[in-house]
């Protein structure tokens, strides 16, 4: 997807909601609601049910033609349309930590706390939640007037109005565009979230090893083309840093932990192999070197030792850096890589990674049944 300028406004999809109203000889009101696009955007839509003072209460699940609706939760519910902006994505906000980020239809998890709730209405935004008030009181009026018919919102006027400094129309609301618009390994779903790492709010999945791994690609390319691989090592060793600091914050905000241990994983740091393989060993009994030789633990050990020195000590090995490595380098010696242990580096630091992601989500499972959806529409294809 092409980047755009983040945190600006995206205009709505626009449309037309219409209430047609319908007194029969006996004096008895009917009403039906209907929705049309003919706007050249993208559009999608769901609807929620109301109660008359404007406050949804229940998810709609509209089917096909000649499907009937689910029974609204109590009587004299409004169905209330809820359309899409001009990139066919929904806002949402987080009713836990109140977090914004916009996705297609599927969406129930929160990427920031992973908040889960089983309908969607728990999710609309503020200027979602006035549009529900402000639509079901046309509704209302439409109804307490006593005449038949058509009453339209018109939600053109909506679109056009974003972005222009002008009075905005009766309805106005837009969404905004994040930072991070990916697309969920693990599922196919499309999230839109502030910041880089997030949950995917359709199947709960982590994104970091996605981001980790699009990272370490990109420093692949430079090795390819020459490094300085001193300098690569230095950054793909640091992209663990951050990794497994994302995960454990996440560790440290869901799982009860003594004082002791939390105070622990609190002051840790995660740039030493053996600290990180430790910590998430003990306390979370995920092992990040499984199926890792010995070998290799060493080898990645050393990288860990030396991207401090590349980091602190302008790649110089000191005292400390060879008592602590172990490294038959001489005092203030220059370390070098080459293109062979940069990319060595490359492959253990996204096995350990990958192994850190596994044991996160067998705590955390993501959610089967989007995943199971979209890999079948893969098989097919």
């Amino acid at each position: 997807m092409n980047r755009k300028t983040e945190l600006e406004e995206i205009a709505h999809t626009g449309g037309k909601v219409n209430f047609n109203i319908k007194i029969d000889a006996d004096g008895r009101i009917a009403y039906n609601v209907g929705w049309t696009h003919s706007r050249p955007t993208r559009a999608a839509l769901f609807a929620v049910y109301a109660i008359p003072q404007g406050v949804a209460v229940r998810d709609i699940k509209m089917g096909g033609i000649g499907t009937p609706w689910n029974p609204p939760p109590l009587p004299d519910c409004f169905p209330v349309f809820i359309s899409s902006d001009s990139t066919g994505m929904f806002g949402h906000q987080c009713p836990s930590c109140n977090g914004y980020w916009r996705a297609g239809l599927g969406g129930k998890i929160c990427p920031y706390c992973a908040f889960t709730a089983d309908e969607y209405y728990h999710f609309l935004t503020d200027a979602q939640q006035r549009y529900v008030r402000q639509y079901c009181e046309v509704l209302s009026n439409a109804l307490a007037s006593g005449q038949s018919g058509e009453h339209i919102i018109d939600m053109d006027s909506v679109a056009e109005a974003a972005g222009k400094d002008c009075e905005k129309p009766a309805f106005y609301y837009a969404e905004e565009r994040q930072q991070n618009l990916f697309t969920c390994n693990a599922c196919g779903k499309v999230n839109d979230v502030l910041g880089t790492y997030a949950y995917c709010s359709s199947c709960g999945t982590r994104n970091d090893l996605q981001e980790l791994e699009k990272n370490i690609q990109q420093i692949r390319d430079r090795i390819n083309a020459g490094g300085p691989y001193e300098t690569c090592v230095k950054e793909t060793v640091a992209i663990f840093d951050s990794f497994a600091g994302q995960y454990a914050k996440q560790l440290l905000t869901r799982v009860p932990l003594t004082p002791a241990r939390k105070a622990w994983i609190e002051k840790s740091h995660f740039h030493n192999l053996g600290t990180v393989f430790e910590i998430f060993r003990k306390v979370f009994d995920i092992d990040i070197l499984s199926s890792i030789d010995s070998e290799d633990v060493s080898f990645g050990t050393l990288m860990f030792h030396r991207r401090h020195v590349y980091e602190h000590k302008g790649g110089e090995a000191d005292e400390k850096y060879i008592a602590d490595s172990g490294d038959s380098v001489r005092l203030k010696q220059a370390l070098r890589e080459s293109k062979e242990t940069a990319h060595r580096t490359a492959n253990l630091i996204t096995k350990i990674a990958t192994n850190l992601h596994k044991g996160f989500h067998e705590i955390f499972p993501p959610l089967e049944e989007p995943i199971k959806q979209y890999e079948q529409r893969k098989y097919k294809r």
